[in-house]
């Protein structure tokens, strides 16, 4: 994908696990990884969850492969345009597997 593609900037935040004074475990959310990406919303859906409708939106964000980029996991969440993005795939595309696709969601619980 050409460079010019990728209009968006986005930050991957790791939750980091302190524990506190009493020995609980603790996350928050830190920046880990700033990128350009290209983001192309869609249309959500409602799907049931705990007996209650939630409304969620989807958004395919792809970027280039890097050995920084590589190490984004699904355990990490994606802030783009003033929201913030739980990752549910990550995909290796391209034909030279030089671009990642990750599959997020917006407006659900993680």
């Amino acid at each position: 994908m050409a460079a010019g593609h990728y209009r968006d900037r986005v930050t991957i935040e790791r939750q980091a696990e302190e524990p506190d004074e009493f020995g609980n475990v603790s996350g928050a959310w830190s920046a880990h990884l700033t990128l350009w990406a290209d983001v192309l919303e869609r249309t959500g859906g409602e799907k049931l969850a705990g007996g209650a409708i939630e409304a969620g939106r989807l958004a395919t964000v792809r970027l280039r492969s890097s050995s920084a980029s590589r190490g984004i996991t699904a355990a990490d969440r994606l802030v783009a345009r003033g929201d913030t993005w739980n990752i549910r795939s990550i995909a290796n595309v391209g034909r030279k597997g030089d671009v990642l696709e990750l599959l997020c969601e917006a407006g659900v619980a993680t």
